[in-house]
């Protein structure tokens, strides 16, 4: 395997960012994938893990024998198997003029090892498992080229009527699924911009309707900037697994300008409302962060006012190799009042126009009941932590030589994120020669030497903050905040953040395993609280930092809860979605 470095550019942002290390360890290796020339079974793509043996025996050719190759004498071994060609002498008779010209247009050479091995017949695309497993993970990332599990195809349902459409079909396994319910092949379209997955494709349609002699509506193009392909044609069903974060392709960033992220999702999904029939409907396999990472709020915005969304549905890292969580985002041209969210645990229905009412057009996993208790929560006056002053930890750029782990004369102590717990930080285990010249990258003097500051966690669940006024300093594992909101003393602005109606906030809307200053930022601090309030919360915060009584944290949350004038009812649908995965 080749190998390529982080540029340090990458790794000073992460430093910046406050991404701990062993999480920086897991980013590197998914951030290095482009260049990655490791082969990836494709597990979770094979319908039977017995045939990992076959696949194996398979891949041993590709030290002598082209990829391209090996896919067309696989793909010949299969059609001789079903009694569609035969070859003999090197030489290819066929009664199918459509595959003949198939066939002649790829032009590959033929390897009998090959034809005459026994393959399985109880696979839905071993072709295609085959083609996954010969190219690289370098070629995946950059591509886009991860199939699609039967786990998820099982998920979408296609009308027997009507024409379907995979833009980006890759071998065909989204096509090899409508072929279940369409029994014309010639209703089956494709597209893909690879041009052996089309070969694959085809082939496969060919062996799924052996029987009828048809042309194959696989096309070698670009969906997103080749305009003319399917002009005339209206599809009553879109599934497909677009490419994610492939390389932004300036010809779409011309023609699509509402797409400002250049996120390659983005553009199959805006694309394909134009070729959606007006009562048709379509299927986006997508990473999580189209829900709700700032990025894409174009896409998120364009989807709710132009789609009528049906189903979300979160099935986790189900891809072998790729980190994210996987969602499937099923719409439609169809009047829909109901979205149906599910994420393996819950279940949930919100109405649509609510979507257009939240932050940033998140599509956040809540219910009506939970949307109407986050919109009465912000429509309380209040202030915000944007005029606040915040600061990362001190990035030493070697923590090897600069941090220690035992305490030298001229030491000091230095918090880390791992000892960041709610009010009151763990004893620091780790100590620093304090020299600023020495560093990467360091706040200013002040921040670290403030009177009082409030240290959280960079990578969490929900917020998690500490109080801090002994002036010490921060790696940045951890980042700082001194709040600057008018009546609230620093200890009553941590209550709020540690409560459990901030952490319901922060779970519902953002839903992310880190914690960001722009999202902290918005949290609403009623305006109309008393100084007696604020009195009280420091105190119980006090009592609390000296007994972790978890009856004082019972107060302090009802006091949060009172501010909002929240309900019985509304507290226990706060409580129960916040204890609901512990």
């Amino acid at each position: 395997m080749k190998k390529f470095l982080l540029s340090e550019a990458t790794k000073r942002n992460w430093e910046k960012l406050g991404v701990e290390k062993d999480f920086q360890k897991r980013l590197s290796k998914r951030a290095n994938k482009k260049y990655s020339a490791r082969k990836i079974m494709p597990i979770e793509y094979l319908s039977n893990s017995e045939n990992l043996t076959t696949l194996e025996k398979i891949l041993k050719y590709s030290k002598k024998i082209s990829v391209k190759n090996i896919i067309f004498n696989v793909a010949l071994n299969y059609l001789i198997k079903y009694d569609i060609i035969k070859v003999t002498n090197k030489n290819i008779n066929t009664n199918n003029k459509y595959l003949k010209n198939i066939l002649n247009n790829f032009k590959s050479k033929i390897y009998d090892e090959i034809l005459n091995l026994e393959l399985p017949t109880k696979e839905r695309d071993f072709i295609g498992c085959v083609y996954q497993a010969l190219i690289s993970e370098g070629y995946k990332n950059i591509n886009g080229s991860y199939y699609t599990p039967q786990e998820i195809l099982n998920e979408i349902k296609i009308p027997s009527q009507g024409k379907f459409l995979d833009p980006c079909c890759g071998t065909g396994s989204f096509l090899l699924h409508a072929s279940k319910f369409i029994k014309k092949p010639e209703d089956i379209y494709g597209c893909d911009i690879d041009k052996i997955a089309c070969f694959i494709a085809k082939i496969n349609l060919i062996l799924t309707f052996k029987n009828i002699e048809f042309d194959p509506h696989i096309y070698n193009v670009d969906f997103l900037t080749d305009t003319k392909i399917f002009k005339n044609i209206k599809f009553e069903t879109i599934a497909t697994n677009p490419p994610w974060g492939a390389a932004k392709n300036k010809k779409c960033q011309k023609l699509y300008p509402l797409i400002k992220s250049g996120e390659s999702y983005s553009y199959f999904i805006y694309i394909s409302k134009k070729y959606l029939d007006r009562n048709g409907e379509c299927t986006f396999i997508l990473p999580k962060s189209i829900l709700n990472i700032g990025l894409h709020k174009d896409i998120r915005e364009f989807i709710i006012n132009n789609y009528y969304i049906n189903k979300i549905k979160n099935f986790g890292q189900i891809f072998n190799g790729v980190l994210t969580d996987v969602i499937l985002l099923n719409c439609s041209n169809k009047k829909n009042k109901n979205i149906v969210l599910t994420n393996g645990i819950q279940q949930k229905t919100i109405q649509q126009d609510y979507l257009k009412e939240n932050y940033n057009f998140n599509f956040s996993f809540m219910n009506n009941s939970e949307f109407k208790i986050l919109n009465k929560i912000f429509k309380t006056e209040h202030y915000t932590l944007e005029n606040s002053t915040w600061a990362l930890g001190i990035v030493t750029g070697d923590n090897k030589k600069h941090i220690l782990s035992t305490r030298k004369s001229n030491s000091e102590i230095i918090y880390t994120g791992k000892e960041i717990k709610k009010y009151l930080p763990d004893k620091p285990l780790k100590y620093i020669i304090y020299n600023r010249s020495k560093y990467q990258q360091v706040a200013p003097d002040e921040i670290y030497r403030a009177k009082e500051k409030l240290l959280y966690k960079f990578i969490s669940k929900k917020p998690v903050f500490a109080y801090d006024n002994t002036g010490s300093l921060v790696l940045n594992s951890a980042n700082i905040l001194i709040p600057n909101i008018p009546y609230y003393s620093t200890k009553s602005v941590m209550a709020f953040l540690n409560s459990e109606l901030f952490e319901f906030i922060y779970k519902i809307i953002f839903a992310d395993i880190k914690i960001l200053k722009n999202n902290l930022s918005i949290l609403p601090f009623p305006k109309d609280i008393t100084v007696e309030k604020i009195k009280e919360t420091d105190k119980l915060t006090d009592q609390y930092c000296k007994n972790q009584n978890a009856e004082i944290l019972d107060k302090i949350d009802t006091i949060v809860y009172q501010c909002f004038n929240l309900t019985n009812k509304e507290i226990s649908i706060i409580k129960e979605e916040i204890h609901n995965e512990k």
